[in-house]
C-alpha cells in the first residue's frame, strides 16, 4: 500500500490548477449546504457551531485524520485503485467519484431540496473526480493532494462554524 508516498508531479501547473479546482467545487458546495441550512447540527461539523478559538485543535484533528485521510483512503485509496485495476483508470475514475459525491449528498435528500443535494452530489463527484486524476495522472499514485484539498475544505467549513460565519 504506497498510497501515502512523496509527490512527484509530472505537470505542476496542471496539478496546481485542477487542485485548486477541486477545492472551488467542494469549498462551493459547503458554502451551499452551509447558507441554505437552518438546522446545522445534521451537518458532520457541527459540533464545532460557535467554539470560536477553543475548536482549532479539534477541527485540525477531525479535518485532517477523521474525515479528510480516512475518506481518502477509501476513495482515492481502496476504490480508486481497485476499479482502475478491474475496469480501467476512466470507469474506476468515475464510479469513484460518483460514490464520494453521493455520500456527501443522499443524507440530505430527508432535509433539502432535490435540486439542491442534486447540485452537492454534483459538485462533490466533479471535485472527487477531479482529486483522482491529479493523485493518479499528475502526481504519482499518492493520495496526498487529494488528502491535502480534502483536508483544507473540511477545514474552511469547520472554521466558518466554528466562528458562526455562516
Amino acid at each position: 500500500m504506497d498510497w501515502v508516498k512523496k509527490i512527484t508531479f509530472h505537470n505542476k501547473t496542471k496539478a496546481f490548477i485542477l487542485s485548486a479546482l477541486s477545492l472551488i467545487l467542494l469549498l462551493f458546495s459547503g458554502f451551499i449546504l452551509l447558507s441554505v441550512i437552518d438546522d446545522k447540527t445534521m451537518i458532520a461539523n457541527a459540533q464545532f457551531a460557535s467554539m470560536g478559538i477553543q475548536s482549532i485543535l479539534l477541527i485540525l484533528i477531525y479535518a485532517i485524520v477523521q474525515t479528510g485521510l480516512s475518506e481518502e483512503l477509501l476513495f482515492r485509496g481502496l476504490l480508486l485503485k481497485n476499479f482502475s485495476n478491474w475496469w480501467g483508470f476512466g470507469a474506476g475514475n468515475v464510479i469513484q467519484a460518483l460514490l464520494f459525491g453521493l455520500l456527501h449528498g443522499i443524507l440530505l435528500f430527508t432535509y433539502l431540496s432535490s435540486s439542491l443535494v442534486i447540485l452537492i452530489i454534483i459538485f462533490s463527484a466533479l471535485a472527487g473526480w477531479l482529486m483522482g486524476y491529479v493523485n493518479e495522472k499528475l502526481g504519482n499514485g499518492s493520495i496526498l493532494p487529494s488528502w491535502i484539498i480534502h483536508s483544507l475544505m473540511n477545514i474552511s467549513s469547520s472554521l466558518l462554524l466554528a466562528f458562526d460565519i455562516l
